[in-house]
């Protein structure tokens, strides 16, 4: 760990790989900083839509909501949750409520585990950069 690449111990790359991330930006670090913040503020509302169209039975708006974070969780390399987005997104879309609801359960404890790492990115890589952060009430 002294590259200063960022990884969750206990999970690996997987939840967040720094690397990865800043390959995929050609290195620049501000840029994946600000990447991360559009992340870290898009995801609890992309998560709200998620639980507000389960709650009312509308699979297509969950459907919508997860490829939204599918996508953001691919921008900073965050590939487990990426694949539970990805995962609910079919479900939503098979209109499979069950496995959507099992699906919601597994991309929140990923989009937890990927709140973490980008905070920790924002406090060793990000200090000197602008990062977005927007309430959610």
């Amino acid at each position: 760990m002294g590259d200063g690449v960022i990884r969750i111990v206990s999970e690996g790359p997987d939840v967040f790989d720094e690397g990865l991330a800043l390959s995929s930006v050609g290195g620049d670090v501000e840029f994946l900083c600000e990447i991360a913040g559009l992340t870290r503020a898009a995801l609890p509302t992309l998560l709200d839509n998620i639980r507000e169209g389960l709650a009312e039975r509308d699979l297509q708006a969950v459907g919508l909501a997860a490829h939204l974070a599918a996508a953001a969780a691919r921008n900073v390399s965050a590939r487990r949750a990426y694949e539970a987005a990805l995962q609910l997104e079919m479900a939503a879309y098979a209109e499979d409520l069950r496995r959507a609801q099992g699906a919601h359960a597994q991309l929140e404890r990923e989009i937890e585990q990927l709140h973490l790492a980008l905070s920790m990115l924002r406090n060793s890589r990000c200090r000197s950069c602008r990062w977005i952060s927007i309430s959610h009430s």
